[in-house]
């Protein structure tokens, strides 16, 4: 079920075709998009339509669509959780989320992926997340760290931006340990 989730300062809803030029805005940065796996660099505007136009083609299917983390009413960042074969490292719905630069070290990834959890708990999709960050992103693995993610492993992952593999660190959230972190 898709739905907006809010949190105290953060509405999270559904990409709407509308937040291409913001994404382009936010994402054409190389300090955000360098620690990822998928998007080319450089990150052209139709890359970013591209992207909302598949996040948003599915909308009515909570693991297939695309979140914006909105501050009043601005994009500041994304957030979704899919489901993947193409990697076998993940054997359950994988939580992915970024931010725009501007936006870092205020706590809004904590706080937006803490309410985004408990509405993908809620809403069933699985018992068990997976995640997990380039092992050079220290800020991305202790926000899964506070949300009560485990490291599970380390696996080589090729990140498109940087054109080659890179050391990854594979995380794992029960749904048991998100509710203990939440207490």
């Amino acid at each position: 079920m898709v739905d907006v989730v809010r949190t105290q300062r953060l509405v999270l809803r559904p990409l709407a075709a509308s937040d291409a030029d913001r994404v382009h805005t936010l994402f054409n940065n190389w300090n955000v998009i360098r620690r990822l796996s998928s998007p080319p660099w450089p990150y052209t505007f139709e890359d970013a339509r591209s992207f909302v136009g598949h996040k948003t083609k599915n909308a009515r299917n909570l693991t297939k669509t695309g979140y914006a983390i909105t501050r009043d009413g601005v994009l500041i960042g994304g957030t979704d959780i899919r489901v993947s074969d193409s990697e076998p490292h993940h054997r359950s719905p994988i939580l992915g989320f970024w931010l725009g630069e501007d936006y870092w070290g205020q706590g809004y990834m904590s706080e937006s992926a803490r309410g985004f959890l408990a509405h993908v708990f809620n809403a069933g999709v699985g018992d068990v997340i997976c995640s997990g960050a380039s092992a050079d992103n220290a800020a991305s693995l202790r926000v899964q760290e506070k949300l009560g993610f485990v490291r599970e492993g380390e696996t080589m992952m090729f990140a498109k931006p940087r054109g080659g593999e890179f050391p990854h660190i594979n995380t794992v959230l029960t749904r048991a340990s998100f509710k203990a972190t939440a207490a």
